[in-house]
């Protein structure tokens, strides 16, 4: 039996100009109307940045990769000048672990997913202001695999398995990029949001075939609930302004709740959100077990 306990999203955004807007929404099977909050600037945001390092930056002059290697020599090019492009500040340590992270990247998109890499680096030349060193990357690359197929478990609201497996930018028998792989799960998480799941999970399984160099995707979703506007909010504008973004909103009150919209409505009103942290997931913030708005949520409600 479904639970039909009521739950509630936050949104919180920053901005430079505007006031607080939140916008509250209740789940789509309840009676009681939980609220979803996003709420723009009400004093001037504010970041934390580590001080630039007072040593010298760091500049990978040559990368040599060493092993067996079945990957083209222009590929291996490629991945070698993507990190040789950058400069990097000290510690060298934090260099070494970027750049063979980057190895293993480039190794995985190009079909090599259980790729293991190590290395070791040599210093060129060093003075006050810079160091140059050569990075040596042993690299045991494995096999090579392609796309035997991708499944889904436990997605029962968005069921037509056709059009969910469209949102993954490869075919089967192609070969498996853990880039398209990782955009397939970003446009998955996208279409669960357009449809009011705004707490959608989705874990991603792999298994391999090594005989036939296949590799099997399987995709366990946890939809969550549903969630409709119930109410919406805007703290810090005069009312004539709070009255015209209202006109503006994407979604109104009894309408399930769309992410796409939200994300287009910041981008029409941009010079009220200017690179704040609204654009992140982490401005959500879910109270299922209360079932109401967070203390201090429900201020000047529209």
């Amino acid at each position: 039996m479904r639970s039909l306990l009521p739950q509630t999203v936050v949104f919180t955004t920053a901005g430079l100009l505007a006031g607080c807007m939140p916008i509250h929404a209740q789940q789509a099977d309840t009676t009681v109307g939980p609220e979803i909050q996003y709420q723009s600037h009400c004093a001037r945001t504010s970041r934390s940045y580590d001080a630039q390092p007072s040593g010298a930056e760091v500049s990978i002059d040559n990368v040599t990769f060493s092993g067996f290697h079945q990957m083209p020599i222009s590929d291996q090019e490629e991945i070698a000048t993507s990190i040789s492009q950058e400069t990097h500040a000290y510690p060298l340590d934090g260099v070494i672990e970027e750049a063979l992270e980057r190895v293993r990247l480039g190794w995985q998109d190009r079909g090599y997913f259980n790729v293991a890499v190590s290395g070791d680096t040599r210093t060129l030349a060093k003075n006050a202001a810079d160091v140059h060193i050569a990075l040596f990357v042993h690299v045991d690359e494995g096999p090579r695999y392609t796309l035997g197929g991708v499944t889904f478990k436990h997605n029962k609201s968005l069921a037509d398995v056709k059009r969910l497996r469209a949102l993954f930018p490869i075919n089967d028998g192609e070969v498996f990029s853990r880039e398209k792989i990782a955009k397939g799960l970003e446009n998955l998480q996208k279409a669960y949001g357009e449809f009011g799941f705004a707490n959608y999970t989705g874990v991603p399984a792999t298994t391999f075939d090594d005989e036939q160099k296949v590799a099997f995707l399987r995709i366990d979703v946890d939809e969550g609930r549903q969630f409709i506007v119930g109410s919406i909010n805007i703290l810090g504008l005069d009312d004539l302004a709070q009255r015209a973004l209202l006109k503006d909103a994407p979604i109104a009150i009894g309408q399930i709740y769309n992410r796409r919209l939200d994300e287009l409505f910041l981008l029409r009103h941009n010079s009220l959100f200017p690179d704040c942290e609204c654009r992140t997931p982490e401005r959500l913030g879910m109270d299922e077990k209360a079932g109401k708005p967070r203390q201090g949520d429900r201020d000047r409600q529209t």
